[in-house]
């Protein structure tokens, strides 16, 4: 999760969208892509960097085809990523686009894009039964990781530990479980 957005609340409290001159928490910049605000860790190009190398990218998020020429240049990084068309993938319309469950809503899209290769999603949305098919994944053999941040802190250096230890054991056959 790249965006802080919860951030917001704490540092503007009680004033949701009309944001005005706060004071932006430590470690953060501003940036502003198709009309949203966005709070972002500069050092996410680095990590993202880092870790395309060793994974390949897919944008799972509800920017959809606007992830690439939107979200990606405000960002830095991304902008030649194939990105997942969740609508595609839904047995049924849905109107949770947005919010608490927006995680339920990808996961058909995730489901068909990992299909049966490791993999990592980082989601500030997972419910349990995300989780329970990610251990089931793990329990057949097939490497899966989960990471929630908060939307309050966005992804954090401890989870990027957490996600660079994933990679060595998909790199390690006899770490692997």
């Amino acid at each position: 999760m790249l965006n802080a957005f919860g951030a917001w609340e704490l540092i503007d409290p009680g004033r949701g969208l009309a944001r005005g001159n706060v004071r932006l928490p430590e470690g953060f910049r501003r940036a502003r892509a198709d009309g949203y605000e966005l709070l972002l860790r500069p050092e996410h190009v680095e990590w993202v960097a880092m870790l395309g190398q060793r994974f390949d990218m897919v944008w799972a998020t509800m920017w959809q085809e606007r992830a690439t020429s939107q979200l990606a240049p405000v960002v830095g990084f991304g902008q030649d990523w194939p990105w997942i068309d969740f609508t595609a993938h839904q047995a049924h319309v849905t109107t949770q686009r947005t919010g608490v469950g927006v995680g339920s809503y990808k996961f058909p899209g995730v489901v068909a894009t990992a299909v049966d290769r490791p993999m990592v999603w980082i989601d500030d949305d997972l419910e349990a039964s995300i989780y329970e098919w990610a251990a089931a994944r793990n329990a057949g053999g097939i490497p899966t990781l989960l990471v929630q941040p908060r939307p309050e802190e966005g992804w954090t250096s401890a989870e990027l530990a957490a996600v660079e230890a994933f990679a060595d054991s998909l790199d390690d056959p006899a770490g692997q479980t």
